[in-house]
């Protein structure tokens, strides 16, 4: 009996834990650099006290990115520095040099902000890890050209019911980030790039996800590459030149 009393303890006093600091786990800003290295011709702007890099190429077409839980997101902007669309990202509340504290409904009212005031003619949405439910939320709620989701989950509560299967995760998760409500009503076309090797969004998350999606074009899994390097390989920027070559409007 003494036991069970302690084996019932610690399980409620973890359970709490769980709820009372589950930010400290969902966002981490303590990881990301506060400031990055810019390629040339960005530029960085406060929006609101968001703060926001780009880059404008004069295209009729702009990807924003999304970035994820433990990134400054300006970091992006070189990835796509070299392609011929303008780009934008920008770091969440408590990120960078972005105000405020890091929350689901902080998040989205920021990437609202964001994509009113740059979104063009064309807008393509490539979402990184914590970011493709973001962009998943901004492309249910505007019309895109294209969504592009690299290592994707079906929500923050599926993947807490995965990493602590013994706790009610519907009940302790204040910030579902619920990729697959939005996702089902995006009728732009949706690729998915995945890594080989993923302990932090899962496959099991990524095939839950897949019913939900209107208009699958692609999924590409990236060989070698784990959840913390993809973007790091050149396969990825590869598969991602092709994707927004076949997004792209005609000329």
């Amino acid at each position: 009996m003494k036991i069970a009393l302690l084996l019932f303890a610690i399980y409620m006093a973890f359970g709490l834990y769980l709820y009372l600091f589950q930010e400290r786990i969902i966002f981490r800003p303590d990881l990301a650099p506060k400031k990055v290295e810019l390629p040339q011709g960005a530029k960085v702007v406060m929006l609101g006290g968001i703060e926001v890099g780009s880059i404008d190429k004069k295209s009729p077409t702009t990807l924003f990115y999304f970035g994820g839980n433990a990134n400054n997101a300006l970091e992006a902007l070189g990835l796509f520095a070299d392609l011929p669309y303008n780009v934008v990202a920008f770091n969440y509340p408590g990120y960078g040099h972005s105000a405020g504290k890091p929350s689901q409904e902080a998040i989205f009212a920021a990437a609202t902000k964001v994509y009113e005031k740059f979104k063009n003619v064309h807008n393509i949405l490539i979402g990184r890890s914590l970011g493709t439910g973001v962009a998943a939320y901004i492309a249910a709620h505007y019309p895109t050209d294209g969504l592009i989701l690299i290592t994707p989950y079906h929500s923050i509560t599926h993947l807490a019911k995965l990493r602590y299967p013994i706790y009610p995760a519907s009940l302790l998760v204040r910030h579902p980030f619920a990729t697959y409500r939005y996702i089902q009503k995006i009728d732009a076309p949706t690729y998915i790039i995945a890594a080989e090797q993923d302990d932090t969004t899962p496959p099991a998350t990524l095939k839950k996800l897949l019913p939900y999606i209107k208009n699958l074009k692609k999924v590409i899994t990236i060989s070698g590459s784990t959840h913390a390097d993809i973007l790091q390989h050149a396969a990825t920027k590869k598969a991602l030149e092709a994707i927004l070559k076949e997004l792209s409007p005609p000329s």
